[in-house]
């Protein structure tokens, strides 16, 4: 079965303000000296999206509704682009796309062989970083350089196509060594719905109070 069903919500449904929190899964174990002992389990973390009063109105009900049939509740996966961070570069504002450029992100270094490099956005604090694998990425906003020019202007010029569902730049031939592969882009989390009664909470509240809170949460591609 083919999990992700490439379909947003229904553009009615606002997606923000939301509450975009990315959960990590560690375990700390306080010896008896007092000392903690981490594990993190994953690499990376998973975001829970939490949509304060989005449904507002019988025409979002019955988008959220409709995408609730059609995605069998929590069993399909579909996108979400997270108000709070989708594009290659830190955003201005919430909601907002910025100026991206084929030169925001680094995703790996010809060797002369290699033609798939993987976009990927990096974090940095203190010195410190931490690299994101880009698995949905809105193909048609990507922007490619290779050594920090335009890949058609290269001799001979060089093509390039991008998967949607593993954010994989493919190149029509290999960048030389040394040659970088950057990339900006704009990019989607691939989500679902929270478990099979979540519709119960928004029928209830909404029935109630005329409005009712969504949730979604992200799931990590199979390989």
């Amino acid at each position: 079965m083919t999990r992700f069903v490439d379909v947003y919500v229904d553009p009615c449904v606002p997606g923000y303000p939301v509450l975009s929190s990315p959960r990590w899964s560690t375990s700390i174990t306080v010896v008896d000296s007092g000392a903690e002992r981490v594990n993190q389990r994953w690499e990376h973390p998973l975001h829970r999206y939490s949509l304060p009063e989005s449904v507002r109105s019988h025409e979002i009900f019955e988008a959220i509704h409709d995408h609730w049939m059609v995605m069998r509740g929590p069993v399909h996966t579909f996108p979400f682009r997270d108000p709070l961070d989708f594009a290659s570069i830190a955003l201005e504002r919430p909601n907002t796309a910025p100026a991206i450029t084929g030169l925001d992100q680094v995703c790996g270094t010809g060797d002369g062989f290699s033609l798939e490099f993987q976009l990927q956005k990096t974090y940095n604090r203190g010195g410190q970083t931490y690299t994101r694998i880009i698995n949905r990425p809105v193909v048609a906003t990507v922007v490619v350089t290779v050594a920090g020019v335009d890949p058609l202007t290269l001799d001979p010029p060089m093509t390039y196509t991008v998967d949607r569902l593993t954010g994989v730049i493919t190149t029509s031939y290999a960048p030389s060594p040394g040659q970088i592969v950057r990339a900006g882009f704009l990019f989607d989390v691939e989500v679902r719905f929270e478990a099979d009664d979540s519709f119960d909470g928004v029928v209830q509240t909404f029935g109630l109070g005329g409005f009712a809170d969504l949730t979604f949460v992200e799931v990590r591609p199979c390989d």
